[in-house]
């Protein structure tokens, strides 16, 4: 892994169920660190014809909730790329700006996504890792509020998207160093600007 250097990176895995705040919680971090660089797992699902999709079965829809419907190779070697310094383009917000967070001698990247803790090597790589979770309820009812393409069709959530994010949750639950989150508290963004802070944040004056 020619030129990273892991002490020059602060790493925060932000992961778990649909709808529970994880991207809200990865731009909310984009916007205060720096420098920082995102990657969204969503951008890195397969094709919807790809052969490599598993339909969900007894539907005529594929299952978009399994690791498999992603290309996590090559988002891991995408990962690994910016943090050896040969690929600057999830660099989003890298300037330095009065009031903005940074810790001293060290770059932030955050990689978000519902089952991106599940794959092992880039669970291996972060130095913080939260995974978010909710109860049936909350979950369906956010979920009714959000578009999918493809849309959802009838069934999908209850035979497809619960069940899996059971499987995944009950893995990331056998590693300690995971941070439970329960997507309903409102402070969930101070608790990792407060986790953040034992390893050197200060703001930029």
């Amino acid at each position: 892994m020619a030129g990273y250097n892991k002490d020059d990176w602060i790493v925060i895995g932000v992961s778990g169920v649909t709808c529970g705040g994880k991207t809200t919680l990865a731009n909310r971090l984009k916007n205060v660190l720096r420098p920082v660089y995102v990657f969204h797992q969503d951008k890195y699902f397969y094709p919807d014809d790809s052969p490599k999709h598993v339909r969900c079965e007894g539907m005529e829809h594929n299952n978009y909730d399994i690791l498999s419907a992603l290309d996590m190779e090559t988002m891991y070697d995408d990962i690994i790329q910016t943090l050896s310094g040969r690929d600057k383009s999830h660099g989003s917000s890298v300037e330095r700006e009065t009031g903005k967070l940074e810790a001293k001698g060290k770059k932030f990247l955050i990689v978000e996504g519902f089952t991106v803790m599940n794959y092992k090597p880039i669970l291996e790589l972060c130095n913080l890792r939260y995974y978010f979770v909710l109860e049936y309820g909350e979950c369906v009812s956010r979920r009714c509020l959000r578009l999918y393409d493809p849309p959802d069709v009838a069934g999908y959530f209850e035979r497809c998207v619960w069940p899996e994010h059971l499987k995944y949750r009950a893995q990331i639950e056998q590693d300690k160093r995971v941070q439970i989150l329960d997507g309903t508290r409102p402070d969930i963004y101070d608790v990792v600007i407060a986790d953040l802070n034992t390893l050197g944040l200060t703001e930029i004056r």
